[in-house]
């Protein structure tokens, strides 16, 4: 092997005819050792806080023992993962990307090259985010691994405490992490893509993630190595949103909800989001002046939730949760532009793009509004959230369709034409014309959806091909409460004008009104047509 110097000592359940197949396919090659060391320091600063499946310590004990070298799977799945984000020139012409590192990993799985369950799923979890294009997400991508290594980690009995008695401290601490990183994937790749849900808590015995098992421990010396306190404490917030993704998306996008318990499950979820926002720490709240990347990436899929909780309600959603919603999808635009402008967006996860797409179809589904200056703001935060798109299509080419296809949905001419009917409607009113108010209280009538982009994501794709119903905007029952001396006017206009300008960086405190009396309606919605009720936050 070229670069690092290990040696390799091949498993006696495969023949030289394996052996030869493999490295004719260059499973065994590795970059030169300085390119070998940024990708393993990469994928320990920017991947592992969000995929926490390998020991670091660890690993770079064997990564520096050429007598006992890593497992050539998962070093080849580690490269796999880091060189997305390696934007370095290799002097030899050696190919340092996803696809070339892909090959070999999956290569070196199909041979059944590793033996140990444990390793094989870390491998798994870690191929389980290669997506290139839209092929990757169904055959050998996303959903593929993922959910392969969800059963294979059950077969292993990583979803059952009582597996965990009889090992080491590190051992439990390892599976645990692992298992719950499939936990966040499960939930995270259904909740973007409108997909079921493999994992289900009743079935899972393991217990919740601890801060103190991030603390990795050497067993032969007795040594603990102390964990990064801000990873840890990240990974287990975003466990609870990942839970909030489960009781507020994925359920609503399963044949188990229908449409008479839709609303009580989304008012679950809003509660769930100002329970969740109120116990986050401090450290890592997210603020522009306070910039950290696991605050920005952890922020963005909150401020995502809040998006696409509204957009499954829209349009009999309140005016209360379309405000909010504005409010969410311009801080995901002014988180992924903060970490632009520190240059960490090359560094930033794959759904960071499902978030900037439900920014979009929030943003977009505003654009009926009849006040010329809100439409104004409309055009500059899509403005922005294209900007980010195409910086992000430097890291992740899947971005370019997506940049692609929102850019002839929004194009100048097209806001053109709004603004002048706004500004026609405008002047309307003015005049005390009844005649535009009536027209706007018709009936909304729902067309047919078109599934233009990312095929089986019904959350995105209907939001986009949905022309909502006009919203007065005259007034706003609630303010939108924040940490900051703004807050919102009694004008509604005013108010989301504000939000779209970027003038309110904070977090809300609350987000819809009398989300009780909604799930006491969802209750005899749902028991009335016969069927059994839960919630989770009575």
């Amino acid at each position: 092997m070229a670069g690092l110097e290990i040696s390799l000592s091949h498993p006696d359940h495969l023949d030289s005819l394996e052996i030869e197949i493999l490295n004719k396919r260059e499973a065994f090659d590795i970059p030169p050792k300085h390119v070998c060391d940024a990708l393993v320091d990469i994928f320990f600063t920017w991947i592992a806080p969000v995929l926490p499946v390998v020991d670091r310590h660890a690993f770079m004990r064997r990564y520096y023992a050429p007598e006992h070298p890593p497992s050539i799977l998962l070093l080849q799945a580690i490269f796999m993962v880091a060189s997305r984000f390696y934007k370095q020139e290799v002097p030899d012409n050696s190919a340092i990307t996803p696809r070339v590192f892909y090959k070999k990993t999956k290569a070196l799985y199909d041979a059944g090259y590793e033996t140990n369950p444990i390793i094989i799923v870390q491998a798994m979890v870690l191929m389980g985010v290669y997506w290139d294009g839209p092929d990757d997400i169904t055959e050998s991508g996303i959903f593929y691994w993922s959910r392969l290594g969800i059963a294979l980690a059950q077969a292993q009995g990583l979803h059952r405490g009582e597996t965990y008695t009889a090992l080491s401290r590190s051992d439990q601490a390892l599976r645990k992490r692992i298992w719950w990183t499939l936990y966040t994937r499960d939930r995270a790749v259904a909740a973007a893509f409108g997909r079921p849900l493999h994992i289900n808590p009743e079935d899972c015995t393991v217990d919740p993630l601890e801060e103190s098992d991030f603390i990795e421990i050497d067993e032969q010396f007795f040594f603990e190595y102390p964990s990064e306190p801000l990873h840890a404490q990240f990974f287990l917030q975003y466990i609870k949103l990942c839970r909030l993704m489960e009781l507020g998306l994925c359920l609503t996008l399963s044949s188990r909800s229908t449409q008479a318990n839709r609303a009580s499950e989304a008012a679950q979820c809003e509660i769930g989001l100002n329970e969740w926002l109120a116990s986050c720490p401090v450290e890592l709240r997210w603020r522009q002046s306070q910039h950290n990347f696991c605050s920005a990436i952890l922020f963005s899929t909150f401020y995502s939730i809040v998006c696409q909780t509204y957009l499954l309600q829209a349009p009999q959603a309140s005016d209360e949760s379309r405000s909010s919603a504005i409010h969410a999808a311009s801080t995901v635009i002014s988180i992924m532009e903060t970490l632009h402008s520190r240059q960490e967006l090359q560094y930033s996860p794959s759904f960071l793009i499902c978030h900037a797409t439900v920014s979009f179809a929030t943003l977009k589904s505003q654009m009926n509004a009849s006040v010329p200056s809100l439409l104004h703001s409309v055009q500059q935060k899509l403005d922005g959230n294209l900007d980010m798109l195409s910086e992000l299509s430097h890291t992740w080419p899947i971005a370019t369709m997506l940049l692609e296809l929102f850019q002839t949905m929004v194009n100048p001419e097209q806001f053109d034409r709004l603004l002048a009917n706004a500004v026609e409607e405008c002047r309307k009113r003015a005049s005390g014309d009844e005649s535009v108010s009536r027209s706007r209280s018709a009936p909304f009538k729902r067309p047919t959806t078109k599934q233009v982009i990312l095929p089986r994501s019904r959350v995105i794709v209907q939001s986009l091909g949905r022309e909502t119903q006009r919203i007065p905007t005259s007034t706003a029952t609630n303010a939108y409460q924040n940490d900051t001396p703004s807050s919102f006017n009694d004008d509604q206009t005013g108010d989301i004008e504000s939000i779209l300008a970027g003038e309110l960086d904070s977090n809300p405190s609350t987000i819809l009104q009398s989300l009780r009396d909604i799930i006491r309606m969802g209750k005899s919605n749902t028991q009335n047509a016969g069927e059994p009720f839960r919630s989770t936050y009575e």
